[in-house]
């Protein structure tokens, strides 16, 4: 019998929750199975390995976040300086329920990776992804990036992301978030 794909993606989406919730350390087939409320076994046939879930999972954070990305951009209308400025912010500061979830289990298997080299090609993979369809966003918004800066933007973006899940919001320096990546852009793209 082929693979169910709605039944896939909702072994994956409980495989984030795992990651987000309890980190790479509690991540089972069996607990995967429990959290989509599927019968034993379902998700070791999918993934026969659990190489072959951290794979999968990667691969479907990365499409869930560009859907958010899609849904912000909507929502915000064309792109400009100013509604790329107002896209980020919300990607840094709006960091609660499945959307944080899903940059905690992003950040899991990066740290993941550090430990585990077989791990290391997907998550370049991953991330060179995430790199050419950010260059796009910021094509589309008329600032024509060069792959340094399209890199280096990504780096304090993610540090954001990242200060913003393990510490409190109010920390000194991000007052406004709105701001600081004002100023990121200006520095970055002049």
């Amino acid at each position: 019998m082929p693979p169910n794909p709605e039944r896939r993606a909702q072994l994956l989406d409980a495989a984030i929750e795992i990651l987000g919730d309890v980190g790479v350390g509690g991540l089972t087939h069996r607990l995967v199975d429990q959290r989509a409320g599927q019968p034993p076994g379902t998700t070791s046939n999918y993934f026969r390995t659990r190489l072959a879930l951290l794979e999968a999972t990667a691969g479907r954070i990365v499409e869930l976040q560009w859907q958010y990305v899609a849904v912000l951009q909507q929502g915000l209308g064309p792109l400009t300086r100013e509604t790329l400025a107002a896209m980020m912010t919300r990607m840094i500061t709006d960091l609660g329920g499945a959307n944080g979830r899903r940059q905690l289990a992003r950040y899991e298997l990066f740290n993941e990776g550090v430990r585990r080299p077989e791990l290391r090609p997907l998550l370049s993979e991953m991330q060179s992804g995430a790199l050419k369809s950010a260059a796009l966003i910021l094509d589309a918004a008329g600032l024509d990036p060069t792959e340094g800066q399209v890199g280096e933007l990504a780096r304090l973006l993610n540090g954001l992301a990242y200060s913003n899940l393990t510490f409190t919001p109010d920390q000194p320096g991000m007052e406004d978030p709105a701001g600081l990546i004002e100023r990121f852009l200006k520095t970055v793209f002049g």
